[in-house]
């Protein structure tokens, strides 16, 4: 059965433990810089602007939905 990943231990005893994954293409995986998504910050700015509007258009229509049953049969009265 081939291994899946190999755990080396870093020099001077830490204690920690760096995984290499195949799918990284054996690259360590404190090494790596950016954000876990993969998204640079622009990206991240224009994908939070876009949820949030989303967000914001999806409760409106939720506040609207819910008046509109309540004027229709009230339950609390």
């Amino acid at each position: 059965m081939p291994r899946r990943w190999v755990a080396t231990a870093h020099a001077a005893g830490s204690g920690a433990a760096t995984a290499y994954w195949p799918f990284q293409g054996g690259v360590i995986m404190s090494e790596t810089s950016g954000s876990i998504s993969g998204l640079t910050d622009e990206e991240a700015q224009e994908f939070h602007t876009f949820y949030m509007q989303g967000l914001v258009g999806f409760t409106a229509i939720a506040v609207v939905a819910h008046i509109l049953v309540w004027a229709w049969r009230p339950w609390f009265y």
